[in-house]
């Protein structure tokens, strides 16, 4: 089964909100890797490895449950293999 990496970007009032914690309780549900944390432009960057389908799917659960928060999302997907052995929230220095 090949292997994909996404990059989802969220703008909107996407920080301070517990956007990372719930973005983080998704993920669990799926067989997933990878990172969510905040950037400093008031964004919040989400990176899924794992299958398409897998991906496809966390990112419309991450869509629904945090849609009153993001405004505007941007996502790249490449094929490839994972960098990361789990999932996890980065704290960023802004």
């Amino acid at each position: 089964m090949m292997k994909m990496r996404s990059r989802i970007l969220y703008f909107g009032r996407v920080q301070g909100v517990g956007f990372r914690w719930n973005v983080a309780e998704i993920v669990k549900n799926f067989q997933l890797t990878g990172l969510v944390q905040n950037l400093p432009n008031g964004s919040v960057e989400v990176v899924l490895e794992g299958t398409d389908a897998e991906i496809k799917k966390a990112s419309v659960a991450i869509d629904r449950k945090m849609k009153r928060y993001w405004t505007n999302r941007e996502m790249e997907s490449r094929n490839g293999e994972a960098h990361f052995s789990d999932f996890s929230i980065e704290r960023r220095n802004r």
